[in-house]
């Protein structure tokens, strides 16, 4: 693989998963505002929050965002 290659394939990655990240983390911190409440009132244990809510959770707006994010990605690194 030339030079090149590996650093375009650095500066994509790098943008992309910095942008899904951004994404992923504001998604959740959104997320948690909106049912700190139902979290309460059924008084969820954090480990079930995390493992059974947000473990579908992040991969789901992954799986939706990863087309937009792709693109921005090339756009921004280019």
């Amino acid at each position: 693989m030339k030079l090149l290659d590996i650093y375009i394939i650095k500066k994509f990655l790098g943008t992309f998963f910095y942008a899904i990240s951004l994404l992923i983390i504001i998604v959740i911190i959104f997320d948690i505002s909106e049912n700190i409440d139902e979290f309460l009132e059924k008084d969820a244990p954090l480990s079930e929050i995390i493992f059974d809510y947000y473990l579908n959770f992040v991969p789901y707006f992954i799986n939706l965002f990863v087309y937009l994010f792709t693109f921005i990605s090339v756009i921004f690194f280019t």
